[in-house]
């Protein structure tokens, strides 16, 4: 027991808190490239902070009474309860009452949100920049290999991704025809096509 909640109750929710986390940020900004984002340190520290959360807001629902009360099939039961955390917490942690502005496009929630204001920025930020950081390292041998801009351009157009609607066949070439240099398109080729396609056209 731990704030006089079964640690197994916590642990689920710290689990599931933490997989649905790294599940969301994966498939909503890196959904082609998600190994070179896992490969940064901050974004275990971003997952493993929502799981933390999940677990404390499980050991505080004993204290909050009837305040806070969840229904619905087996809601009653702890352990579906450990789980209903584990899958909320993301989204509780972002209500926010409302904003109030700190200059031109600059509103600052109020609300549960201000606390994750404190520290999800910086995260999401750094691992943005670590994930940018495994990309170009990635990008830059092959741009070396190829002669000019066109020739990528060419190799990127014959192997197109698989699966394309034609609306979104026009924007992949219009993406690759308005790269500027040869490290570019191999960049809008991987925002397209993923890591190991990009790798049998760029090798």
């Amino acid at each position: 027991m731990l704030f006089g909640t079964p640690v197994g109750q916590l642990g689920l929710a710290f689990a599931i808190a933490a997989l649905v986390t790294a599940i969301e940020l994966i498939t909503s900004k890196y959904p082609r490239t998600a190994r070179f984002a896992i490969g940064s340190y901050w974004f275990y520290v971003y997952v493993v902070v929502y799981g933390l959360l999940a677990a404390a807001g499980l050991a505080l629902l004993p204290l909050l009474g009837d305040q806070v009360t969840t229904t619905g099939i087996g809601a009653s039961n702890p352990w579906t309860k450990a789980v209903l955390v584990g899958f909320s917490v993301k989204a509780i942690l972002h209500i926010r009452i409302f904003a109030v502005s700190t200059g031109p496009g600059q509103p600052f929630p109020v609300g549960l949100e201000s606390f994750v204001q404190l520290f999800e920025p910086w995260l999401l930020r750094t691992i943005e920049l670590d994930h940018f950081w495994a990309q170009s390292a990635f990008i830059a041998p092959r741009a070396g290999r190829v002669a000019n801009v066109n020739v990528a351009r060419t190799q990127a157009k014959d192997n197109p991704p698989p699966g394309l609607s034609p609306a979104e066949t026009a924007v992949f070439e219009a993406d690759i025809d308005q790269a500027a240099n040869p490290t570019q398109v191999i960049a809008a080729y991987l925002k397209y096509s993923g890591i190991r396609l990009t790798q049998s056209t760029f090798p």
